[in-house]
């Protein structure tokens, strides 16, 4: 069975984790080196998101989808 990035899966120790991604786009390593935080999208489901503190590039996890359409930067003060 093939799991994505953002799925839930069962670790070596058999408590449950989200499946975080081991490298950004660019090839740089992701574990110990990326800001991890959630992101709410137009699709009304949350987003993981994993930015690479290297480059910046950001992986979100569910993948985005056509629907999608998540925030970047802080949102506006209402």
């Amino acid at each position: 069975m093939s799991t994505d990035i953002g799925d839930l899966v069962v670790s070596t120790t058999g408590q449950r984790m989200v499946r975080a991604p081991e490298r950004c786009r660019n090839g740089h390593p992701l574990a110990g080196h990326a800001l991890v935080g959630t992101t709410v999208c137009r699709c009304q489901d949350r987003h993981l998101s994993w930015t690479c503190n290297e480059c910046g590039d950001t992986t979100y996890g569910p993948a985005l989808g056509p629907r999608c359409s998540v925030l970047h930067g802080p949102a506006r003060i209402r």
